[in-house]
């Protein structure tokens, strides 16, 4: 990366910026920065040092190393690791990072850091990223906590392009090798339900290729052939939200003659609570129905991982699924402009961006990853406190672990069904995962997009249907508060917090926001029990309320 160096000019300080423009010689026209680095021209306040608790009142012979940190996050976790460092922060607290661009005080503690921490991932405005890797110090470091903690332990997720396309993938399997020229049938049986099914293929320019339609009959031409140890991605389509059941029979057609392989019923719950069925719930992953050439049928999964009873599970096809149906290619499901949802196959194209989604600090096992990291590079950086670092990182991690557990047990409490988060934006996909809950939906993707009329319609079949008592806003965020707000009234449901980007005065550090977080879900999403208890190591953290606001 390229940085421009820091220098002197006449007792002034020269800032090469190169932000999508020629460099601009602040010095020119920017207010001279006096001897002890503050402007005469910036207001009292100005400052972005650390305003933690202690932070300003260290003891300071000039050695401690100069950090800026993008975040207040970023900052709390470093400051975990580097308690008597100078640590100044870019963002201020309660303040959006995707949106903020840098001030002239930003710009003048990058210029005397000796290390930059950022989360990176594209959580910070370009504009910020841009500012610290220009104005940085010749040999000071930029450290991107989400690109460079992967391999300290970090897990990081994609970001899903499309929510209809964040559900389970379905196919069919045969395992098993028989002779070359032998094949396995899938062949419907029967189908129920309040509308009609279809199970397809798309090729390489979407074109639908159906397999077996329900709105014909079922009859010996609905059926799908396949080669010996072979499977094949299948799309799904039905007509109107309810309960479905697709029975099929899977034979052996070889040389020697036909063999029954068994027969096995498929159960649909679509844009209806699945856990009604009282059958257990696959809803993400990928999933075979798997015909076995020893002479049985299961489903082969991946999250669960192993075979399922199919029996036994039923096959979520949520209301973020719904589509409209574009031309006559479709009608052997149903006429074009009406809706339908569908569980599309694998291969159509991206299930995701191909980016990493930035905030990965929502799970505290990654916490511990940027902790650790950090504490490598502050060891290299200022080796005769190394194990000073080390030893700090070493106990927030054990305080980060015991939060970790802490939010699992308490995650764990509420109700199976009930665990359903439905939000603004789309920002806590790490907790969601890392502690057992489902992304019910969002109104936009992050605030800078607005919601199509179909994504609220989604939406609202969404919070109809889930048991979830509860959806959640950003209190710093006033995007899209007015859609969500409104869709809760229309259904019923109560409006709670949830903390994303940045600190405040209500979670002033990392551990108060991770637990304010639980704390709310529990109390939105299972009201009738009785609150979350206490993490063993917090000390002051306001309790959530629910409201209608």
């Amino acid at each position: 990366m390229r940085r421009t160096r820091a220098r002197r000019a006449g007792g002034a300080l020269v800032l090469s910026l190169l932000i999508g423009a020629p460099s601009l010689l602040l010095g020119a026209c920017a207010p001279v920065l006096a001897d002890d680095g503050v402007s005469a021209e910036e207001p009292p306040g100005a400052r972005s040092e650390s305003a933690a608790p202690g932070s300003a009142d260290v003891a300071d012979d000039g050695s401690q190393p100069r950090i800026v940190a993008t975040t207040p996050i970023i900052a709390d976790l470093v400051r975990a690791v580097a308690p008597r460092a100078r640590i100044a922060t870019l963002v201020p607290a309660s303040v959006d990072p995707h949106s903020f661009e840098p001030s002239m005080a930003a710009l003048r503690d990058i210029a005397h850091a000796d290390i930059a921490f950022s989360n990176g991932l594209l959580l910070e405005q370009s504009a910020l990223t841009s500012s610290i890797d220009a104005n940085l110090p010749k040999g000071a470091q930029h450290v991107a906590l989400g690109e460079e903690s992967v391999p300290f332990g970090a897990r990081p997720i994609p970001l899903v392009e499309d929510l209809s396309l964040a559900t389970i993938w379905l196919g069919l399997r045969v395992d098993g090798r028989a002779s070359t020229d032998s094949t396995v049938s899938f062949e419907a049986v029967s189908a129920t339900g309040p509308g009609d099914l279809a199970a397809f293929t798309t090729g390489t320019f979407g074109e639908p290729r159906p397999w077996i339609a329900s709105k014909d009959g079922i009859d010996s031409n609905d059926r799908v052939e396949l080669p010996t140890n072979a499977h094949t991605h299948m799309s799904w389509g039905f007509t109107e939200p309810g309960v479905y059941s697709l029975s099929l029979r899977a034979t052996l057609h070889s040389p020697t003659g036909d063999t029954p392989l068994g027969e096995k019923t498929l159960v649909f719950a679509v844009g209806v609570d699945p856990h009604s069925t009282g059958r257990s719930v696959l809803d993400s992953g990928h999933a075979d129905l798997t015909a076995k050439l020893e002479g049985s049928m299961t489903l082969r999964a991946d999250a669960p991982a192993g075979d399922l009873d199919p029996d036994r599970i039923v096959i979520a096809v949520p209301d973020t699924t719904t589509t409209t149906i574009p031309d006559n290619r479709w009608r052997f499901l149903a006429e074009p402009g009406t809706s339908a949802r569908i569980l599309a196959q694998a291969v159509i194209g991206t299930h995701v961006h191909g980016e990493i989604d930035p905030h990965m600090w929502h799970d505290a096992k990654n916490a511990i990853a940027y902790t650790d990291l950090i504490a490598d590079r502050l060891a290299a950086l200022d080796p005769s406190r190394a194990a000073e670092y080390r030893a700090n990182a070493v106990a927030r991690d054990a305080e980060l672990e015991a939060l970790n557990r802490w939010i699992r047990e308490v995650v764990a409490t509420i109700p199976e069904k009930s665990r359903t988060l439905v939000t603004a934006h789309d920002s806590f996909g790490y907790y969601a995962k890392a502690y057992g809950l489902r992304i019910g939906g969002f109104v936009a993707p992050n605030p800078s997009l607005e919601p199509s009329a179909l994504q609220l319609a989604n939406l609202t079949r969404v919070l109809e249907q889930t048991p979830a008592a509860g959806v959640f806003l950003e209190p710093i965020s006033r995007s899209h508060l007015g859609e969500l707000v409104a869709l809760a009234h229309t259904t019923g449901k109560s409006v709670c917090s949830l903390h994303s980007d940045t600190l405040t005065d209500e979670v002033p550090t990392y551990l108060d926001l991770m637990v304010f977080n639980t704390r709310s879900i529990k109390s939105c999403l299972d009201p009738a029990s009785l609150p979350a208890w206490p993490f063993e190591s917090e000390a002051s953290i306001p309790n959530p309320t629910r409201g209608d606001q």
